[in-house]
């Protein structure tokens, strides 16, 4: 017989209620009376004793499975005895622990369950020629007198004692410790106080060749198999199909309980598909759509009965969290993170096979990880290749690098010739290369999502081979919005902790070595500026720069001093930074030869105009044309003071220049004779500069 268990909390840590997957502390706090912590915990009392009757039906010899039909994370299991179960799956710790010992008797905490009687309590019931049917024994056949198996009810009493009965009818008695002292029911709870819903008895529930597979949340090494009775249904491996643009892949299935009378039809949305005997050929579009499915559905006349399986798609993927490890010379595991939804194969090539060995199989189905075993190098420094050939798309190396005899364990990587450098971890799907700043080009930065993990920076040389990696110098927190030293160290020696889901800037400075997380709290923050419109009192206009339409004027006769529009972008590593690339002329001696940045060309273009207390002026909602782009806030030179310039100054190329913020007009011109092809506009609005960067001077 196997064990069952449901995990309880010692009495001397104040247990919690055995169907939430925290304890109960804080509830006290929060509850009045005992009254109303009972109403509370009386659905999940009725859902875990719902549970407990469920897995004590699985222990049955000879149990088959009916039916399975699945509703969110609830499964209803029709047994072959005719019996129903309504199963929670919840991944969490399990804090009740009862079991089933080898000889059938309940037990908790290892102890066997004593009735009123003091007799133990039997879980699956003896058989015999006069032996009656346990509530859920099994009936006797073979001996005199049959032992009736029962199932423990649990419950709470009113001054809030653990309590255990075997029927409806029987007065319950409390559960008690190893030392007989009562147990309590309410204790520590969530960090909300509020205690959790369903039971955590199931971490999942699954098909697999034809039996219903029931793995425990307390020992995920310990599963239930139940062979599922021939029925008509239709059975597929997944209930996705892993798909890659412009090609094609074959479904196969099964009909199970099909006659001569049985038809199989299929539908399918956004995909080319064909069905040819127990195989569907799939075709995939490019690109592949967003929404897709197929629809296997099978009629059997003799008895009007239809079943179907509703198949969604993916885009198969196959990634690693790092592609590369180096090793020491005493040899050891290396273990590689794996993100598949496809099958896929490890080839390691046969001039390695005599040091590196695949833990397991040399085939693997869709996995977390790869485990390659290498052995002691008593020699100098050796690599290898790895592939990893999935049945969908191209192949992947992993590269394998161990240390020889009394060789350097790591050597540090001069950061100035690093070519780029990539985030890794568990913390994102893919590897994602760090954006150099236009600002800065010892800044590197990154800002999007990212999920809670691992997460470390791997440095990369011109080939694209990996030179180890930029981990925390001490522990793993991100210390957000903080600048930490870091150091370099093998692949995957190393990481921060994402500690949550969202959006996350990640800036690296290799010059002074250090790296800066941003959260969403301790996120740099674009700027708003609000300015006189005119230069008086009267009007204020406010608007916060994000990257879109800003003005380049040049004040040149041929626009008017309307400026042309021009789509800034914001640096990863600052949102107060912003740039375009393209190409723009300046001519000292034709047109245009001045130029200054304007944020705004009408009252569409700003988020708000307010009075002011002053009088006089133009009501800017109502202005148009030269009369309020003349009057708007620019970025325009400035003194070395950073006060803006009542004239016009020279413009410098590839060198940042003094600029303000300010409503003027004022412009950077070009030397007479010169003429530039710039390729990007810089505008540094934290330290307040800009730069125009050329490729060439044309005198």
């Amino acid at each position: 017989m196997k064990k069952i268990f449901i995990r309880f909390a010692s009495a001397a840590a104040i247990l919690s209620l055995g169907v939430a997957c925290t304890d109960l502390s804080g509830v006290e706090e929060r509850i009045d009376t005992l009254e109303t912590q009972m109403v509370a915990m009386a659905n999940q009392l009725n859902a875990f004793n719902a549970n407990v009757r469920a897995l004590e039906a699985f222990t049955q010899s000879g149990q088959t499975v009916k039916d399975i039909v699945k509703n969110g994370n609830v499964y209803t299991i029709t047994l072959g005895d005719g019996t129903v179960h309504n199963i929670t799956i919840e991944n969490g710790p399990v804090q009740l622990n009862v079991s089933v010992d080898a000889e059938g008797y309940w037990t908790i905490d290892g102890s066997r369950i004593k009735d009123a009687s003091g007799n133990n309590v039997k879980a699956v019931g003896e058989k015999g020629d006069k032996g009656d049917k346990g509530e859920n024994g099994a009936n006797g056949t073979n001996g005199t007198d049959g032992v009736d198996g029962k199932t423990p009810i649990f419950g709470v009493d009113s001054e809030g004692y653990w309590t255990i009965k075997y029927s409806e009818t029987e007065t319950p008695a409390r559960v008690t410790d190893e030392n007989g002292n009562p147990v309590k029911a309410v204790g520590s709870s969530s960090s909300t106080g509020e205690p959790s819903t369903g039971s955590c008895l199931f971490k999942s529930v699954s098909v697999e060749n034809g039996y219903l597979v029931i793995v425990l949340n307390s020992t995920p090494d310990q599963t239930y198999r139940l062979p599922i009775e021939a029925g008509f249904r239709i059975s597929v491996s997944k209930d996705f199909i892993a798909v890659l643009p412009g090609q094609s892949v074959d479904v196969p299935f099964e009909v199970v309980g099909k006659d001569a009378t049985t038809h199989v039809f299929i539908e399918a949305q956004g995909y080319t598909a064909v069905l040819n005997g127990d195989v569907v050929k799939v075709t995939a579009p490019d690109p592949l759509p967003e929404t897709g499915y197929l629809i296997i559905k099978a009629i059997r006349n003799s008895d009007s009965s239809t079943k179907a399986v509703y198949l969604t798609f993916e885009k198969g993927e196959l990634t690693f969290v790092y592609d590369a490890s180096t090793v020491l010379s005493e040899g050891g595991k290396v273990t590689i993170p794996v993100s598949a939804n496809v099958d896929y194969t490890v080839n390691i090539p046969e001039s390695a096979a005599s040091w590196i060995h695949l833990a397991g199989a040399t085939k693997a189905l869709v996995s977390s990880t790869i485990e390659l075993l290498i052995d002691e190098n008593t020699g100098e420094q050796r690599a290898a290749t790895v592939s990893v050939i999935p049945s969908l798309g191209e192949a992947k190396n992993i590269q394998i690098v161990q240390a020889g005899v009394g060789q350097a364990v790591f050597n540090e990587v001069d950061l100035a010739t690093v070519a780029s450098f990539s985030l890794s971890g568990t913390s994102l799907d893919a590897p994602a290369v760090l954006e150099q700043a236009v600002e800065n080009e010892d800044v590197f930065a990154f800002y999007s999502t990212l999920k809670a993990g691992t997460l470390y920076v791997e440095m990369f040389n011109a080939e694209n081979a990996s030179l180890g990696s930029i981990i925390p110098t001490s522990g793993t927190d991100i210390n957000a919005g903080n600048a930490s030293d870091f150091k370099q160290d093998f692949v995957g020696n190393g990481a921060w902790e994402i500690p949550a889901e969202g959006t996350y800037r990640v800036v690296l400075n290799r010059a002074v070595k250090t790296i800066t997380i941003y959260d969403a709290a301790t996120d740099l923050k674009p700027l708003t500026v609000t300015f006189p419109y005119e230069n008086k009192t009267s009007w204020y206009v406010t608007k916060t720069l994000v990257p879109g339409t800003f003005y380049v004027s040049t004040n040149s006769g041929w626009d008017s001093w309307k400026g042309r529009k021009y789509t800034f972008l914001a640096s990863a590593a600052d949102p107060q930074v912003f740039y375009w690339e393209g190409d723009f002329t300046i001519n000292g001696d034709g047109d245009p030869k001045q130029v200054s940045f304007k944020i705004a060309q009408s009252a569409a273009d700003v988020d708000l105009i307010e009075a002011g207390p002053g009088t006089g002026g133009s009501d800017p909602n109502t202005q148009t044309g030269m009369n309020f782009i003349s009057k708007s806030y620019a970025f325009a030179p400035a003194g070395a003071d950073g006060a803006a310039l009542t004239t016009d100054t020279e413009l410098i190329v590839n060198e940042w220049m003094p600029c303000a913020g300010a409503v003027s007009n004022k412009r950077w011109v070009l030397a007479k004779g010169k003429k530039v092809n710039v390729t990007r506009f810089i505008i540094d609005a934290r330290n307040m500069r800009v730069r125009f960067d050329v490729e060439e001077t044309v005198e």
